[in-house]
């Protein structure tokens, strides 16, 4: 059967080196009940892990749904992941485009149908998330901890999307016609797409939360961006700056309508990244950001600035302990 023009929704799922996640991420999206057509295009950025092997027989056993993408050559590591999603986005046939990374993976086999109804019936809505466990790098859900926006749902405004990372990237889906720049033109250098998709679909429409537990996102996983950011402080400060100069950029794009709240956004990022680095010096320039943090965070900061060595020796402690190299 011809379904090019049958197709409800494009479920873009990025890999690359997850041969120990790919199964249960591929099993997760193919197993979705729903009553309109939907296909899975499986972008991988050249795996060295065999994980392409694993996606060209999941293509072979799901003909009709598994679309594979498998590049020769690691775009991302060349600078030109834009480039790859680009040609993943132009096979895309779908109404929606739905987001699962290779080491996430849904829980819910009536996701799609929930999302689809409501975007079906509230056209004025660009783009639609919800609520995620937290799983384990061995895929086990991680109870009592939650990515969970509100204990609500409903819409989110562009001021509250500016302002944190929402949602979980393996709960989004959006209506492709929103999306008319392939590449977010704020984006620039900065690795955080996720957050510049969900920015850029509460500029063109409405964004709304379902409060329903219905993805996985794993965390702590060997290999992983988070995990190369923990062990290396200077390619973390890098990409850290690189989200504060997207924010700059975003301020512009946005024709300066949300200046105030993208320049709080960004106190609050350096406030964060210069807590991390233990960097007392500069981290005193956003003491303003104090009051707004948790008390957890109050006392990192305190014990940062007034006690510097104390902290600093802690903070070696506790790298040591969970076997993390942080510099």
């Amino acid at each position: 059967m011809d379904h090019s023009n049958h197709c409800m929704v494009s479920v873009f799922c990025s890999v690359y080196n997850h041969k120990k996640f790919i199964t249960q991420c591929l099993d997760s999206l193919v197993r979705q009940k729903t009553t309109f057509h939907y296909e899975i295009i499986v972008k991988d950025d050249a795996s060295t892990d065999g994980t392409s092997d694993i996606i060209r027989a999941y293509h072979e056993k799901y003909p009709e749904k598994i679309v594979p993408l498998i590049l020769e050559e690691n775009h991302l590591q060349r600078g030109l992941g834009h480039v790859a999603f680009e040609r993943a986005f132009n096979m895309m046939r779908g109404k929606y485009i739905a987001m699962c990374e290779g080491d996430d993976f849904w829980t819910d086999e009536n996701k799609l149908q929930k999302q689809v109804d409501f975007m079906e019936s509230h056209p004025e809505y660009s783009l639609c998330g919800h609520a995620a466990y937290y799983a384990d790098e061995d895929g086990a859900l991680i109870q009592g901890k939650y990515f969970r926006n509100k204990n609500h749902s409903g819409e989110l405004t562009t001021e509250e999307i500016i302002l944190s990372w929402s949602m979980a990237t393996c709960s989004l889906l959006y209506r492709k016609e929103c999306r008319t720049d392939v590449t977010f033109p704020f984006q620039g250098n900065c690795i955080n797409s996720d957050y510049a998709l969900m920015v850029y679909m509460a500029l063109k429409g409405k964004v709304y939360y379902l409060d329903e537990l219905m993805s996985a996102y794993r965390i702590s996983c060997s290999g992983s961006v988070t995990q190369k950011q923990r062990q290396n402080k200077d390619y973390y400060k890098k990409r850290r700056l690189e989200y504060v100069a997207m924010l700059d950029r975003l301020d512009d794009y946005s024709e300066k309508k949300y200046t105030d709240i993208i320049t709080l956004r960004k106190r609050k990022s350096l406030f964060d990244l210069y807590l991390d680095l233990c960097d007392r010096d500069n981290l005193k320039e956003y003491s303003d950001v104090y009051k707004t943090v948790s008390v957890k965070i109050k006392v990192k900061y305190i014990l940062c600035v007034y006690f510097h060595p104390l902290y600093i020796g802690a903070k070696r402690l506790y790298h040591r302990i969970k076997g993390v190299t942080y510099g």
